[in-house]
C-alpha cells in the first residue's frame, strides 16, 4: 500500500517577487501592506467618517480615543492628539471594524507626535484571518 502524501512532501513553489536578491518591502519597511481606514469604511458600508481606537495602558484606559489611520495583519496606526504613549510600552487596544470588534495587546514600536505605530502581540488566529480576508477583499474589488 502506498503511503498517502502529506503537505510536507510537496515542495514549495516558492513564489516571492524578488527585486535583486531581496524581497521588496513596503515604503515604510512593512512587510504586510496596510490599508487606509477610508477604503475599510466603504468596503464595510460603514457611514461613519472615522474608526476609533479604545486603548488601555498599565495605569488603566485613556480617556481620549484615537482615530485608526491604517492596519495590517500586524499592527495598525492611530492618530491621538495629547498621549503620552512610549516606544516599547506595552498596551491594550480595541476598535470596531464595522460590527466586528478587534481587541488585542500590543507594543508601541514608534510615536510621531500625535500618531503612534503599534504591532499585535499574540493576536487571535481569526482576528489575523479576518484581516487577512479584509486585504483580500479589497485587492479583488479593484479588478
Amino acid at each position: 500500500m502506498d503511503k498517502k502524501a502529506s503537505w510536507d512532501d510537496i515542495p514549495s513553489l516558492d513564489l516571492s517577487i524578488e527585486i535583486g536578491e531581496k524581497m521588496e518591502k513596503t515604503k515604510d519597511h512593512r512587510t504586510a501592506v496596510r490599508m487606509v481606514s477610508k477604503d475599510i469604511l466603504r468596503m464595510l458600508t460603514e457611514n461613519a467618517r472615522v474608526m476609533y481606537v479604545r486603548v488601555a495602558t498599565s495605569k488603566g484606559p485613556l480617556k481620549q480615543m484615537g482615530i485608526l489611520e491604517d492596519i495590517n495583519r500586524g499592527g495598525l496606526c492611530f492618530s491621538m492628539s495629547g498621549h503620552n504613549l512610549q516606544k516599547n510600552e506595552s498596551i491594550k487596544i480595541g476598535v470596531m471594524l464595522g460590527k466586528r470588534p478587534l481587541q488585542t495587546n500590543a507594543n508601541v514600536r514608534w510615536v510621531t507626535g500625535n500618531k503612534v505605530g503599534v504591532e499585535y502581540v499574540n493576536p487571535k488566529p481569526e482576528d489575523v484571518s479576518f484581516l487577512a480576508e479584509l486585504y483580500t477583499a479589497k485587492i479583488l474589488n479593484r479588478v
